[in-house]
């Protein structure tokens, strides 16, 4: 790939971005420092590294690994940082697909895992609101990461070539090996600060659950609904007149849904009201 082709890519994605924004915009509670991060993960301190940003923390995961010239396996649509970060360093990325309910292909995944396609893996699992979990290859050749919502064990990572990334509190995390983690750059400097608490993506689904949504979280950090038989751009439509914040990307995976913003805590009844409403209306006209 020439170089004005992967700057034309990495910029298109750069304006069609939905789930990074929203990583960024998640915060909750207070940063409690490292020490007590490690403890509430189960791993040693020198395990564990921090960063400000969940973005960056990836961008700096995918080239700390890839070359020019490797493959990323993955599940469109993910994270847009992921593509970024492969697409930065000269590698590339082979999409394996989701399927109606954005569960990555497995069968497809193990395709190229055992064909030898692709030099790491990016295991991004959605759960289904109410849980669902991804589980890992036995032989971790290629380098494996998982995200936070593919695994509820991080320490798995601590005696295997996986690395292990998530986010606590508004703040970025990755536990790996001593050795893996360092060539991430060390620990960021993250101050112990008060941020502003918005609503989980686990009470947000909550919330809708007696809506005619159906709902996934990807990466853990979004909510994404979609409405059998209603084309994504409709759905956004009528939310948005109601007030609901509301992303899309065009990305065949995604023409069906819209990936809903968080609402502050004292918001989330009248957030979910609001959605309800804009889908009453929405039945209505039709």
């Amino acid at each position: 790939m020439d170089e004005a082709t992967r700057k034309r890519i990495m910029d298109r994605l750069e304006r069609s971005a939905i789930l990074d924004p929203l990583v960024r915009e998640r915060s909750a509670h207070a940063w409690p420092g490292l020490e007590r991060l490690a403890s509430d993960l189960g791993v040693p301190m020198d395990c564990v590294t921090v960063h400000p940003s969940l973005e960056v923390l990836t961008l700096r995961a995918v080239a700390s690994v890839l070359k020019p010239g490797d493959v990323l396996g993955l599940a469109e649509p993910c994270r847009e940082s992921w593509l970024r970060g492969a697409l930065a360093c000269g590698a590339r990325f082979l999409d394996v697909g989701r399927d109606h309910l954005l569960h990555p292909m497995e069968m497809a995944l193990r395709r190229a895992l055992e064909d030898g396609n692709v030099d790491a893996v990016l295991i991004e699992h959605p759960a289904i609101a109410g849980g669902g979990t991804l589980d890992l290859p036995d032989d971790h050749d290629p380098f494996i990461f998982v995200d936070q919502s593919a695994s509820t064990l991080p320490e798995v990572a601590v005696d295997t070539g996986v690395l292990h990334l998530g986010q606590t509190d508004g703040v970025a995390w990755a536990v790996g090996t001593p050795e893996r983690l360092a060539r991430l750059g060390g620990v960021a400097d993250v101050p112990n600060r008060q941020r502003d608490e918005l609503v989980s993506v686990e009470a947000m689904a909550g919330a809708l659950e007696s809506t005619p949504l159906t709902l996934c979280q990807p990466g853990g950090v979004a909510l994404w609904a979609r409405m059998p038989g209603v084309l994504g751009e409709e759905l956004e439509r009528v939310l948005l007149a109601s007030g609901v914040d509301v992303r899309r990307r065009a990305h065949p995976s995604w023409r069906e849904g819209v990936a809903m913003a968080p609402p502050r805590p004292e918001d989330l009844e009248t957030w979910s009201t609001s959605v309800a409403s804009a889908l009453s209306s929405l039945s209505d006209t039709e």
